[in-house]
């Protein structure tokens, strides 16, 4: 099954319209979704964000629902994006991850990083996935593009305001923070020519 995975979280604001997407529920991103009226192929997590303890009954016909205790070594984040992987979606975008609790947010790109490379990271006007070796391409979907090296990395950027050629950056460097698609051009090209980079992309001011 090679289809985008919407997981949607408590903390997300907006539910993305993609394309052949399905969607799942992280935890009482369940009420996000039902009254969106949209009904989810999964719901995850221990459910203690919910306001009321969670009904049976209110789990949408067809949506199967993973339950776990409140006290466990994973975040419902990461045990949601885990059954996505194994239900072999992709990409899985995770939503509302980049907003709330600070250590959620540190946790969620952790995931990123760590674990499942090909996770997408979203929120309100924000985005962060992970760049391997290889030749990506950014538009002007966002307005601010930033680089952050993982490790040491070799990198070139083609029609950006600010290009580079076979530039090294490694862990420690932040000069690669906010470029933008040049004028002009309708997109951006990133080469990346050695090492992992996060790509982080913004329309927030």
């Amino acid at each position: 099954m090679t289809r985008p995975l919407i997981l949607v979280t408590p903390a997300t604001t907006v539910i993305p319209d993609v394309h052949g997407a399905d969607y799942a529920a992280v935890d009482a991103g369940l009420l996000t979704l039902t009254e969106q009226g949209i009904n989810p192929v999964f719901a995850c997590g221990d459910f203690d964000s919910l306001k009321t303890p969670l009904d049976p009954c209110d789990v949408p016909e067809g949506c199967r629902l993973l339950r776990f205790p409140a006290e466990k070594n994973e975040s419902d984040s990461q045990l949601a994006v885990q059954e996505a992987i194994h239900l072999g979606y992709d990409p899985v975008i995770l939503t509302g991850s980049l907003s709330g609790r600070i250590d959620h947010t540190l946790a969620n790109i952790r995931l990123l990083t760590h674990h499942h490379p090909g996770l997408i990271l979203t929120d309100t006007g924000q985005q962060i996935r992970l760049l391997p070796p290889g030749t990506h391409v950014v538009t002007r979907e966002f307005q601010h593009i930033s680089l952050f090296a993982l490790e040491l990395s070799c990198i070139s950027l083609e029609s950006m305001q600010y290009p580079l050629d076979h530039r090294m950056v490694d862990e420690a460097d932040i000069y690669t923070l906010s470029n933008e698609v040049a004028e002009n051009e309708e997109k951006g090209i990133i080469h990346v020519h050695s090492g992992r980079l996060l790509l982080v992309q913004s329309n927030l001011p």
